[in-house]
Order: C-alpha cells, then sequence, then structure tokens
C-alpha cells in the first residue's frame, strides 16, 4: 500500500470522527412565546352522568405548572331542542357540568357555545362554538382471553367478537380490570378505523394486552375484565391520533413538518369537543378447581 493511499485514510479517518463528535454537540434552542388561545376538551357520552367540559388557556412550551384554568365563563349545550347551561365546579376550577345528569343519543348533533371569555385579554369577550354527531352502530357481541407468551413478555390477550356493518367507523377500546380503568390517560387510547373487519363479524379481534408484569394489569383468577368499545368520530380519531403522535414523538428522517393538532373549536380555539357512544361487555377470569 502506498504512502499516499496511507495518508488519505488517516485523513478520511479523522474527518469522519471529527463529524460525529460534533453531531453531540449541545444547541440551546430559544423557544418564543405566542399569544394566548382556548383551549376546550369535552365529551357527550351515552352513559347517564353530568357531562363535562373543561376549559384552559394554551401555555408556552417550557411552562411548568398545570394549564391555567378558565373561570367564569358561560358554557350553554345545544341538542333536540334545548338549550343547557353548564354551570361551573366549585371544586375543580375550569371544568363545567351540565345541570342533570343524562344519556347521550346516537345520531343527535351536540352544539357547545364557549362565550363571555377574554382570551387575548383586549377587553373584548370572544365566542367559540364546537359541534359533534353521535356515532354508534358496531353491536358487540363478547370477549374472550388467550394467554401469550414470548421471550419479550407474556400476558392475557384481550380478544373482540363483534359485527361491523358497511359503514365506514372509527373506534376507541378501553379496558378495566376490577373497575380500575387501565386506559384512563389519551396516551393509552387505542383508536382505529374499522378498515380491516368492516362489513363483517370479527371472531376474536385483538383489542388489547394485559401483561404480566404491570402489577394493575396482571389478571388473576376471580378476576372480572372489562372491554369498553367507543365509536367516535372522525374528528376525534384524528385528534387522538395527531396528540398522540406528538407525545411519543416522530421519527425526524421520515416525518412530516411538525403541525398543530386536529381541533373542531371553530373561531380561533384548540382542542376537541365530541360525542360518542359506549358499549361494555365483560368476563370473570375462571378460578382452577381443586
Amino acid at each position: 500500500m502506498s504512502y499516499l493511499i496511507r495518508t488519505y485514510r488517516a485523513w478520511l479517518t479523522a474527518l469522519l470522527l471529527t463529524g460525529l463528535a460534533s453531531c453531540t454537540e449541545v444547541i440551546d434552542i430559544e423557544l418564543d412565546s405566542t399569544y394566548r388561545r382556548l383551549v376546550v376538551y369535552g365529551e357527550v357520552t351515552t352513559d347517564s352522568l353530568h357531562h363535562q367540559v373543561r376549559l384552559s388557556y394554551s401555555s408556552d412550551y417550557f411552562y411548568n405548572q398545570s394549564a391555567p384554568p378558565v373561570r367564569d365563563a358561560l358554557l350553554e349545550l345545544e341538542f333536540d331542542d334545548k338549550l343547557m347551561r353548564m354551570q361551573e365546579s366549585d371544586s375543580l376550577p375550569g371544568v363545567y357540568q351540565t345541570g342533570e345528569a343524562f344519556r347521550g343519543a346516537i345520531g343527535t348533533t351536540y352544539k357547545l357555545y364557549v362565550s363571555e371569555v377574554d382570551v387575548d385579554e383586549d377587553g373584548v369577550n370572544e365566542n367559540f362554538v364546537a359541534q359533534s354527531t353521535m356515532p354508534g352502530v358496531l353491536v358487540l357481541d363478547s370477549i374472550n382471553l388467550l394467554y401469550f407468551s414470548s421471550p419479550f413478555g407474556s400476558g392475557y390477550q384481550v380478544l373482540m367478537y363483534a359485527y361491523d356493518p358497511p359503514e365506514r367507523e372509527w373506534y376507541n377500546f378501553k379496558l378495566w380490570r376490577n373497575g380500575d380503568m387501565l386506559t384512563d390517560t389519551l396516551i393509552k387510547y387505542s383508536v382505529q378505523p374499522d378498515d380491516f373487519f368492516n362489513d363483517s363479524y370479527t371472531s376474536g379481534l385483538p383489542v388489547g394486552f394485559l401483561s404480566d408484569d404491570d402489577p394493575r394489569e396482571a389478571v388473576q383468577a376471580g378476576d372480572t375484565i372489562t372491554f369498553e368499545l367507543n365509536s367516535i368520530t372522525q374528528d376525534y380519531y384524528n385528534f387522538v391520533v395527531e396528540a398522540q403522535s406528538e407525545i411519543f414523538g416522530n421519527n425526524p428522517l421520515f416525518s412530516g413538518p411538525p403541525a398543530n393538532v386536529h381541533s373542531n373549536i371553530r373561531e380561533g380555539g384548540k382542542g376537541m369537543f365530541t360525542a360518542y357512544s359506549i358499549q361494555r361487555v365483560s368476563t370473570i377470569v375462571p378460578i382452577p378447581e381443586d
């Protein structure tokens, strides 16, 4: 090997090492403040309860406290020729509840009006509107538990048996164990369209997993496992998928440019107001016979 080739290779190796070292340099990014926005999150479901809407203000990226709640706003819920005023909770600032408990109805459109809120603090109140029509067509039969074990983990797979009609629909799957909702935060939601089982009977579709390694999920004999199926709107599906993507982060090599999470709050608000129907089925884990 000639001296010239050895010199060239040594120079190339040094260049590569220098480049790799430079990749670890810490870069401070200054994130400027922006104007405040109203953030809305609310649901109307087929459960009989006082349905809630939470109002807050947006805050800066590095704001290390809970989002500031919006107090003393006027919220009204319109449906079936009724206009129901919502009352702010005495113990939960920024949380507004319907004055009476009721069950949402499939096919009904719910319209939310938010007013008497001065988001930009210019002395003039702004008005916001959102609406959602409650879907609900899938017929839920039952669930079954199937034990699964591999070198990577073990636990019970939850299988759903149900009939899905020909209309395109979107669903959210939730799991309960002995009355404890395991999928209790947005990051744990499991949403999907019916693209793979549209217009068919699902004979054991996997809809959840209960890990032996998680104390909340580990199944014991005699446990009651409940599967909750939410028939959701496409708006809400897009909101959950995009919010989860922001939480988990994207691979920068293959992801698109950053964008705001999907919202159906008109007049400049952010967040989601949605209506969805709920079905639940349960199974009891058998106790082995002596």
